[in-house]
């Protein structure tokens, strides 16, 4: 990093050291939750879960261990989002791949799965998730709605094997994943779920 950097160059800097200096980095860029992003990061740079990191705080760190975070800070004060820096993120109580291949879900989406399997009245029914990007709302349908057929469509190549890397980090088998814009030729009854990422939470076509 540059010499104004977080996590700069010190002799000696210990756990809470570090957590205090990337604190105070992000939040000079503006980042949002500065300590949560901090402890996420440090947790996964030293391969730790982030309640254990409070558990050693007074623990020098080399520059092994250094080094790597240094880039990872760097990366998240410019707006690099936290969970393509993790690597993965939670949705829907599973834990799902995600990076720069496809945006990152936002908890209103998981609203949105809510409210569609509250209204799907037939669990047999094809459902059609347009712009699936990593797949996650055709996914946890998916494992909702073990009878229902699900076809994911993006017109990403990288989104989609974003979203088939997920299907198997899930063991979910049974979900289509096509290559298509928004022109896929439909069924009137068939439901069709688009979630665009400005969007608000609600279905494009109506589930009753």
């Amino acid at each position: 990093m540059a010499r104004n950097d977080a996590v700069c160059g010190m002799e000696r800097m210990t756990v809470l050291d570090v957590l205090q200096s990337a604190t105070a980095y992000f939040t000079k860029r503006g980042i949002d939750n500065p300590r949560l992003n901090a402890e996420h990061l440090l947790a996964h740079s030293l391969g730790r879960k982030r309640l254990d990191v409070y558990l050693e705080f007074e623990r020098d760190l080399d520059e092994s261990e250094l080094a790597p975070l240094r880039e990872l800070v760097r990366r998240r004060g410019q707006n690099e989002p936290l969970q393509h820096l993790l690597g993965t993120v939670e949705f829907c109580g599973n834990i799902f791949f995600c990076d720069k291949r496809a945006l990152v879900p936002r908890p209103e989406t998981e609203e949105f799965v809510g409210l569609v399997e509250s209204r799907i009245v037939n669990r047999e029914w094809r459902i059609v998730d347009l712009g699936t990007g990593s797949g996650v709302i055709a996914l946890s349908l998916a494992q909702k709605f073990p009878e229902a057929e699900i076809t994911a469509t993006d017109i990403s190549d990288d989104a989609l094997l974003l979203a088939r890397e997920n299907a198997v980090r899930l063991g979910t088998a049974r979900v289509q994943f096509l290559k298509s814009d928004w022109e896929i030729r439909l069924d009137r009854r068939e439901p069709a779920l688009h979630f665009p990422p400005r969007s608000r939470p609600a279905p494009a076509r109506s589930l009753t």
